[in-house]
């Protein structure tokens, strides 16, 4: 059938048999635009670095932007709700950490469940919190700070109610039988800046955004949060060591999807992730800040979060804290 004669078919009304029979072209293949990393916290802060370091390496990879947004907020609730109530089509991801874990146990109303709204893609990284103060505070110590805590109601800064961050403290609070007065931030950037500023007096930051400050002298560092001590700061005790007593809390961060997301492209996009966290640039990116770049498949990341769901819970019930 020439052009004059397809023309006249289609005019006649058997356009659609025609159409019909001409060869379909298979959809282009994942990703063929760019894809928004939706980082629940403001930039700056470990999960916000995390975050950065592996969507360049994915974009570079799969050869499509991947880019960050971050967007703060209601203990990361405003970035993951976005999130949960975005497309299926792997174009929106939410790079999670322990929030995402602890909010069903701090807040009665979340506006997605956090189990049936996700597809987990992939665990990232682990890495410890270090206790710090400003590097002109009169604290020097763990034990400083718990003895004056005792003396006089200390404040602590978190990155939002409800994060690993905010309960590690509770929880040594808890342990050493003083109480202090907890400052929620929207993030790691603007709750270091107050401690840097002595406007607050402790925290709990992820090593991966406090650790270049404790070695450029702008903080003290006073304990690390894990069992083993940070290889990025070695010389830090930890808890345990200084206390006496198990503490072992990390932090982590991991990339998830909205549920119902084809399963080929959450195998896919987890796989360059793994991909990612073992290319020499991503990895000595985050090594050097002391993240430990884990990786894993969707199902163990799954496992993971429901064990953390059911470890956190027992914490936030243990340390009294009413959801809110």
């Amino acid at each position: 059938m020439n052009r004059r004669e397809l023309i006249t078919a289609l005019a006649g009304g058997c356009g659609a048999s025609l159409l019909a029979a001409l060869p379909s072209h298979a959809a282009s293949p994942y990703p063929n635009r760019q894809v928004r990393v939706v980082v629940p916290f403001t930039a700056g802060g470990g999960t916000d670095v995390v975050a950065r370091a592996i969507a360049v390496s994915m974009s570079e990879s799969m050869g499509q932007t991947f880019y960050v947004d971050n967007k703060p907020g209601a203990s990361t609730v405003i970035g993951s709700e976005y999130v949960a109530k975005s497309a299926p089509d792997g174009y929106t991801l939410l790079v999670a950490s322990v929030p995402h874990a602890t909010n069903p146990s701090m807040m009665k109303n979340l506006p997605f469940d956090t189990v049936k709204a996700f597809a987990p893609v992939s665990l990232a990284v682990q890495s410890p919190f270090i206790m710090v103060a400003s590097s002109t505070s009169s604290i020097h110590s763990m034990d400083e700070a718990l003895a004056q805590a005792k003396a006089r109601r200390l404040s602590f800064a978190s990155t939002g109610s409800g994060t690993a961050d905010h309960l590690s403290m509770e929880l040594l609070a808890l342990q050493s039988g003083v109480s202090m007065t907890h400052v929620p931030y929207k993030g790691t950037g603007p709750a270091l800046a107050d401690v840097m500023g002595g406007h607050v007096d402790l925290m709990f930051a992820n090593v991966v955004a406090a650790g270049p400050l404790v070695k450029s002298g702008k903080l003290r560092a006073l304990a690390a949060s894990t069992a083993r001590r940070s290889a990025s700061l070695p010389e830090v005790r930890t808890v345990g060591e200084i206390s006496g007593k198990p503490f072992d809390v990390s932090a982590w961060t991991g990339v998830l999807a909205p549920a119902g997301t084809d399963p080929a492209v959450i195998e896919r996009l987890s796989a360059e992730v793994r991909k990612a966290l073992q290319t020499n640039v991503t990895r000595e990116a985050l090594v050097t800040n002391g993240a430990e770049p884990v990786g894993s498949t969707p199902a163990q990341f799954q496992t993971f979060i429901a064990r953390e769901m059911q470890t956190w819970s027992a914490i936030i019930a243990k340390a009294g804290i009413t959801p809110s």
